[in-house]
């Protein structure tokens, strides 16, 4: 049975608390929330700190310090004043916080950070970095990074990335979502340290200096921001398609799919 108390809440392995875990007294505020696996929460949680290990939640999550999770899925946005931490989950919302490193997981929204990391992960949305970007085995839709920024085997779906600060790329970034545009040379294209130019102040890495058929690429750009604009404006997980045929609607090749998808 769920013990939902004023020092600590808790939902058992494989339980359905029925509402919301959000302080209600002063008392509550600073209380640790642990959902372990199999458990379903049916709605949002709010806790100093929140450990989800293999659990549901139907609505947000937000921890005042830290949340963390190991597997499961979250039906809504995640954040922290602090860290986000986890594997393995499925979030169906932006995820935002000061430190976030994510492995093995598949954010339909935004990452947001201070500093971020990211390991073998999906990313169907933006991510921006204050201080530092370390992307690794993943694929985004795209990536605004203001800081230190290191790259490997990176893909991304627009043929476009905001880079402020130094930047390292053990490999090129393919870009997945135009199949193979028309570009001087030929396959899947990809960014490297001579895609990078300076807009009025500026600094992006680019393939538009590159690319020899702007008005195809531009009626693409509407049909991916389009797709995108699907996942944004879904009211529940349930509209939001899998991973796989989401990716394929954005012309992503299979060949491109981390291995969590």
């Amino acid at each position: 049975m769920a013990s939902i108390e004023k020092t600590r809440a808790i939902v058992e392995e494989g339980e359905t608390y029925d509402g919301k875990i959000v302080p209600t007294v002063k008392a509550e505020i600073g209380r640790p929330v642990r959902i372990y696996e199999g458990a379903t929460v049916q709605g949002s949680v709010y806790g100093e700190t929140v450990e989800i290990k293999g659990g549901t939640v139907e609505g947000s999550v937000m921890g005042a310090e830290s949340v963390e999770f190991e597997d499961g899925s979250v039906e809504g946005e995640v954040g922290a004043d602090g860290k986000v931490a986890g594997s393995g989950a499925t979030v169906y919302g932006t995820v935002t916080g000061t430190r976030i490193r994510l492995t093995d997981a598949i954010v339909y929204g935004n990452v947001v950070g201070t500093d971020v990391i990211l390991e073998n992960c999906a990313v169907i949305g933006i991510v921006s970095a204050e201080r530092k970007l370390v992307a690794q085995n993943s694929l985004v839709y795209t990536f605004k990074s203001y800081g230190q920024t290191k790259l490997n085997d990176v893909s991304t779906v627009l043929p476009q990335a905001v880079v402020e600060g130094e930047i390292e790329l053990a490999s090129p970034v393919t870009v997945t979502g135009f199949g193979r545009l028309e570009l001087p040379d030929e396959g899947m294209p990809t960014m490297d340290m001579d895609d990078l130019i300076e807009v009025e102040g500026s600094t992006y890495l680019s393939l538009s200096p590159r690319i020899l058929n702007l008005e195809e690429v531009t009626d693409r750009l509407e049909e991916l921001e389009g797709a995108l604009d699907r996942v944004a404006t879904a009211t529940s997980a349930d509209d939001v398609p899998p991973a796989q045929d989401l990716l394929e609607t954005l012309g992503v090749d299979q060949s491109q799919y981390p291995a969590v998808v």
